[in-house]
């Protein structure tokens, strides 16, 4: 499935000056091999240090729940300017979201009152680090204090980035960036906490840089001072291939993450034997093929968590050569405004067509298997199946009799698809595929099939293809609208309406749910998953919406 989502709304701020253009299109992005990182880094296999220099970063993160991050171009340094240029994955937080997400996450929760009761938050200038250390502190009887630990040296962002392995290590190395005004007391705050309930062994072999206001922790000094160098080098803010993606992701929220596909599949390609293992023998896709895939398909991946007080939403950006735009008009969302769960496809065939051999290579012997299954049906492949997709793909379901006892009758829920395609060439299709039911023993003559004169529609029942055929309003609701990110122009779009599933959850429930419990099922309204292809990337939206 294919959906859309603009990275950006019309009502969300201006993600701020666009960065270099990118490479000319079809080209790689350069990104950073790992073998020519300067300078070497030479990570010690002390995976319980590895697991303490995050958890210090999760333990000072965390807590804040709202973050947000500036647009790269934000004032001040970032995290991504002392990172070094060939980290194969990144993530960035801010302690201190901006007032319009923070305020917009707390309306947004506040409709969930096990939010505020698991919590404890009331109103959008809570400090959430405070409350978080002040119960670590209560919790585990660290010496801890916000006020006097935390509070005078903490800044605003922090940043952590997955590096590739060097020299003989066979795992990849990893460094986190503290915004710092103080570097010894973040110091000593960060070894009093991993320290807590221990005898101080789990930080004394952690590295420490202290770099253009940020604290850079990692797992050995060595490292902590190798990475500080590259960074003034060659930092993440001169990889191509990053600022690209989070340019093309817009606004960035709460939250953002960033991976580099091909990064990703060199580190493994080098470092995991078991990975390339049989790779290229007979039936098996080679290790260029499969990277070929990588770079056609998931290059590069963006991800923000963002809020409106209506919704919080997960969007994404994922780079390939594959990716192109379709032809104009979205997805046609004429179903009944009542619809429990609604799927549409804009141009799924010819999305099928361009995207085929794509599949293909990622399949053992995919090639030489759909050949045989041609010969043996007659179907031809994906010509065929383009033509089932069609040009518009609607699938709808109606909920609102669903009777969880009544499996015989698929719960009683009404499911239908309604496609527009060439009439006649799935006349041709249909009657071949009659003829494979008969030869299997299983006639489709009492099949609720209606034909059309732009396609057809096949439904669970003759009373739902007409309900299809008649059509309605969905796409103008606005809950549809709310939950599906730029839906005049989405490619493809899923839409669940929580209505009749939430009714059922507290009718299952029944006494043994609580108010707050019960209120926060009822808060929920829908759920929209919305793709749009470009040239070079897809944008994705993934929304939940309250009423």
């Amino acid at each position: 499935m294919v959906y859309p989502g603009s990275p950006t709304g019309p009502d969300e701020p201006d993600p701020g000056p666009v960065p270099p253009p990118p490479p000319p299109s079809g080209q790689p992005l350069p990104y950073p091999d790992a073998a020519d990182a300067e300078p070497a880094i030479v990570p010690r296999k002390r995976r319980g240090l590895l697991a303490g220099g995050i958890a210090a970063a999760v333990l000072l993160v965390v807590p804040g729940a709202v973050f947000a991050w500036q647009a790269l171009d934000g004032g001040g340094t970032q995290p991504h300017d002392v990172l070094p240029s060939d980290a194969i994955g990144y993530v960035r937080l801010d302690l201190d979201p901006s007032a319009g997400q923070k305020i917009e996450a707390f309306r947004f929760l506040r409709n969930f009152p096990l939010f505020t009761e698991a919590t404890g938050i009331t109103d959008e200038d809570a400090d959430l680090r405070e409350r978080f250390v002040d119960e670590l502190a209560a919790s585990t009887g660290c010496d801890i204090d916000f006020a006097r630990d935390v509070e005078p040296w903490a800044g605003e962002r922090i940043g952590a980035a997955m590096t590739p392995p060097a020299g003989d290590a066979d795992a990849p190395g990893y460094v986190v960036a503290l915004q710092a005004s103080d570097e010894d007391a973040a110091t000593a705050a960060i070894d009093r906490i991993l320290g807590c309930g221990g005898d101080g062994a789990e930080t004394e072999g952690l590295g420490r840089a202290y770099v253009d206001g940020y604290l850079l922790v990692t797992d050995t000094q060595e490292n902590a001072d190798a990475y500080a160098g590259a960074a003034a080098d060659s930092s993440l803010a001169d990889n191509a291939e990053f600022t690209e993606a989070m340019d093309l992701l817009g606004e960035q929220g709460i939250a953002s993450a960033w991976i580099s596909g091909g990064a990703m599949f060199d580190l493994f390609d080098a470092s995991a034997g078991s990975f390339g293992a049989g790779a290229g023998d007979e039936g098996m896709p080679s290790l260029d093929d499969l990277r070929d895939v990588v770079d056609q398909t998931y290059r590069s991946v963006a991800l923000s968590l963002r809020f409106d007080d209506r919704y919080a939403e997960l969007a994404g950006v994922v780079s390939g050569s594959s990716y192109r735009a379709l032809a104009g008009g979205g997805v046609d969302a004429s179903v009944p405004d009542d619809t429990t769960l609604f799927i549409g496809q804009h141009d799924a065939g010819q999305y099928l067509r361009d995207t085929w051999d794509t599949s293909l290579e990622a399949i053992p012997d995919g090639a030489e298997m759909m050949a045989e299954l041609e010969a043996q049906t007659g179907i031809v492949l994906p010509d065929d199946l383009a033509t089932l997709l069609g040009d518009d793909l609607v699938v709808a379901a109606d909920a609102s009799n669903l009777d969880l006892d009544d499996a015989d009758g698929l719960f009683g829920v009404e499911i239908g698809a309604r496609v527009v395609t060439d009439p006649d060439a799935f006349a041709d299709l249909w009657d071949r595929v009659e003829g494979l039911a008969a030869d299997a023993g299983a006639p489709l003559d009492e099949l609720p099939l209606r034909t059309t004169d732009d396609g057809y529609v096949l439904a669970t029942s003759d009373d739902y293809a007409d309900v299809l055929l008649d059509g309605g309003g969905l796409g103008d609701t606005d809950a549809y609208r709310t939950a599906v990110a730029g839906a005049d122009d989405a490619d493809s779009v899923l839409f669940l309406n929580a209505d009749a599933v939430t009714e059922q959850l507290l009718a299952a429930g029944g006494d043994s749910l609580g108010d707050a419990e019960r209120e926060s099922i009822e808060a929920l309204q829908a759920l929209g998953l919305a793709l749009h292809l470009e040239d070079g990337h897809l944008e994705l939206s993934l929304r939940v919406t309250t009423g």
